[in-house]
């Protein structure tokens, strides 16, 4: 090997120097003493250990040009060639224009600009459902008691077999309700209702009256001519209503979250409410109980009992 071969003869110049060396002082030179083969062992020795760890060195070094080889090539870039440094641009700089002095008299006659910070958006509460049950009534009306804006829309209650049909309405506080005349009869449609009473007056079949009811409560109507003729209206404050199952079962949906009273009402039962809190996407549970009672006669529009009436 090459480097085995450098090594002795180094050794070999290294031998011949020391021999021809002359001491200071003018001495006689000492004799040389002569190599034994033991010598040349150890230096062997010696060289290989040196030649060993030459060649681990080399190596490592050729392992390490390896890898550096290799991070290179996953970065894209040649082995051959070192990355390029894009020098960074110099920011450019403005010059300074200060600003000019105003005079004094202008100055003082400049308004004070007061800046004031924006009104926050009102919070969205967010949206829930109230679900329960209605014990007692197979006919309830379940409702929000949160007003809303007038509805402006219209319902009917036809007069037909001396009927009122339906013989019970829900309707939005604000709503034209109707109430044609399908009999070959006159029929006098009144109620004495707080807050939304009315007279209709006589009118014959095939003719339609109508009435704007526009406070929340219970609507009793008669008819003047006939008092087996009885109808219910239930006007709400608002859009959160809905007519319970036969089982007493219901679900209002999208209701506006917060804190509310939630009524329950049915033909010939008094109201019933309950306090609840709608949570922004939670169903709320609740569960209300109605007590009917016997209907009961009424009066005609004057306040008297009715009389016979023959067609």
């Amino acid at each position: 090997m090459r480097i085995r071969s450098l090594g002795t003869a180094a050794f070999c110049v290294a031998l011949t120097v020391t021999a021809s060396a002359q001491p200071r002082g003018g001495s006689a030179p000492k004799p040389a003493r002569s190599l034994t083969q033991a010598d040349f062992d150890r230096l062997e020795k010696k060289l290989e250990q040196q030649q060993r760890l030459l060649q681990s060195l080399l190596e490592s070094e050729a392992q390490r040009a390896q890898l550096y080889a290799a991070l290179l090539a996953e970065l894209g870039m040649d082995p051959k060639t070192e990355p390029r440094t894009e020098p960074k641009p110099e920011p450019k700089t403005e010059p300074k224009t200060e600003p000019k002095a105003e005079p004094a008299a202008v100055a003082k006659l400049k308004p004070r600009t007061v800046v004031t910070p924006p009104k926050a958006d009102p919070a969205i509460k967010g949206e829930g459902s109230v679900v329960g049950k209605v014990k007692g009534a197979s006919d309830a009306v379940v409702y929000i008691d949160l007003s809303g804006k007038l509805s402006g829309g219209t319902a009917s209650m036809k007069q037909e077999g001396k009927q009122f049909i339906p013989q019970t309405l829900v309707v939005q506080r604000g709503t034209k309700v109707a109430f044609p005349n399908g009999d070959a009869i006159f029929h006098n449609v009144f109620s004495v209702s707080p807050d939304n009473s009315f007279d209709l007056g006589s009118y014959r079949q095939g003719e339609s009256k109508s009435v704007t009811l526009t406070k929340p409560g219970i609507v009793s109507v008669y008819c003047n001519m006939h008092p087996q003729m009885v109808g219910h209206i239930l006007v709400v404050p608002g859009p959160y209503y809905v007519n319970a199952g036969r089982d007493g079962f219901f679900k209002i949906p999208k209701a506006p979250a917060g804190k509310y009273k939630v009524v329950a009402w049915a033909p010939n039962a008094k109201p019933v409410s309950t306090e609840i809190e709608i949570t922004d996407g939670q169903a709320t549970t609740v569960e209300l109980e109605l007590k009917k009672r016997s209907p009961g006669s009424h009066m005609n529009k004057e306040g008297m009992p009715y009389g016979s009436y023959k067609e």
